[in-house]
């Protein structure tokens, strides 16, 4: 059945830009009450009011659990939303001359792996792969990572949301459809009508316009996942990575110094903070347990530090530190796509439980879970590759960053309501 094309625009005909922005604002000061509404850009808007920016051809999924987080998470748990296997037919051009019409046999993608960097993504996408009906982005490779809506769509289409270009707008949707279905070999896809598509790009975490840009951009509704691992390991292992692939003799040490600097710079820590130096020196002349050398702002809400995370002024991508802030870094996803039982998190070390991942993939919508026959050997014989893979963590250094992480990690309880035990 050929999907309906009024999912091709945010913005219908009978409502322009100006007026959905106007109802957006007004709803979002209904919410917010005592904001300055003046300083908010309409990305902000978007964030702050995720029931107004649903894409038109959201639908509801009434799940079967009501146990959920304050912001709506629940772990899914089967029977799963189903995934939509439709074609999709959008317009270029509308109403004009020149009007071009784009027909995706099947829409793709049907399951994004967002995060997080150093946490098993690329290892999940493999074991993936050895599932016959699981289809995997062309030339990966053990690990190829699109970065699709990231390097080109979330920037092209803020810019005229903001802009209010609104046909250009809707050209550029119907573009970004199209060329999303070049990543993957099509003629696979169409002929297999049980086959799910992933990609994996782990930075989309990130990004916290993105949940919108995928509500207007894949109205078929694909399920996201993320995959989260120790923020501490996770950052020695990105230095590991680094160490692996560069000739940079940086100490990680002195990167730690300078993160902690940029966090007390961009308000996310006190200035009365210990310095990583003046905690070693403290802890080597004292042999009593260790208090936090950490001070972190008062009367901060996980809402207030999603929004310092979002302003970070900093190279969130290329930092060691900042990708550990989970539950700042997840709240605009959860907000968005957790009451519909369309968003998962995992835990590092549950991609490499066979069952775990089986109930990973039926939750993505596979519904024949057979794999080929390297897939036991995968599980079995995977070890770390990285040319600094058995560098130990100094142990200081690994408190130090504990103690940094402990607040952020009980946010974990608001967000999805759950602890996380042992981090």
């Amino acid at each position: 059945m050929v999907g309906t094309d009024r999912s091709s625009s945010l913005f219908q005909p009978k409502l322009g830009i100006r007026t959905f922005v106007f109802i957006l604002v007004i709803l979002s000061f209904l919410t917010l009450f005592s904001e300055d509404l003046t300083s908010l850009k309409l990305d902000d808007v978007f964030a702050k009011n995720d029931t107004a920016a649903k894409s038109p051809l959201h639908r509801k999924y009434q799940s079967n659990t009501t146990q959920r987080s304050r912001y709506g998470y629940h772990h899914p748990q089967p029977p799963y939303p189903p995934i939509q296997h439709i074609s999709h037919t959008c317009l270029i051009n509308r109403n004009t001359s020149s009007e071009q019409v784009i027909h995706l046999p099947t829409a793709v993608p049907h399951l994004i792996l967002i995060g997080a960097q150093k946490s098993a993504t690329s290892e999940f996408q493999v074991l993936a792969d050895k599932y016959t009906n699981v289809i995997t982005p062309l030339s990966m490779r053990g690990g190829f990572e699109p970065h699709f809506l990231e390097w080109h769509v979330e920037g092209s289409l803020m810019k005229m949301i903001r802009a209010n270009e609104t046909a250009e707008f809707d050209n550029a949707v119907c573009r970004f459809r199209q060329k999303y279905t070049e990543f993957f070999n099509m003629s696979q896809v169409n002929n297999n009508t049980m086959s799910v598509v992933m990609e994996k790009t782990p930075s989309y975490m990130l990004h916290h316009n993105l949940p919108l840009i995928i509500d207007v951009l894949c109205p078929w509704e694909p399920k996201i996942l993320v995959i989260l691992r120790d923020p501490v390991d996770r950052a020695w292992s990105q230095y590991r990575m680094i160490y692996s692939r560069t000739s940079s003799n940086q100490q990680f040490a002195t990167i730690v110094k300078n993160e902690i600097d940029n966090f007390i710079a961009n308000g996310l820590l006190d200035n009365a903070t210990t310095p990583l130096d003046d905690f070693e020196a403290a802890l080597a002349n004292n042999s009593d347990a260790p208090s936090s050398p950490f001070v972190f702002p008062k009367n901060m809400s996980l809402e207030k530090y999603a929004q310092l995370v979002q302003l970070y002024r900093g190279n969130k991508k290329k930092e060691y530190l900042i990708r550990g802030l989970y539950a700042p870094l997840l709240l605009p996803w959860v907000k968005r796509f957790a009451a519909d039982d369309r968003l998962m998190v995992m835990k590092f070390n549950e991609v490499f439980n066979a069952s775990i991942v089986d109930e990973v993939l039926r939750f993505a919508g596979v519904e024949d879970t057979s794999v080929d026959e390297h897939y036991d050997d995968f599980i079995r014989n995977k070890r770390p590759t990285n040319k600094g893979a058995e560098m130990p963590l100094d142990p200081t250094i690994r408190l130090y960053l504990k103690f940094l992480y402990q607040p952020f990690n009980r946010l974990f309880l608001q967000l999805l309501g759950e602890e996380w035990d042992g981090w």
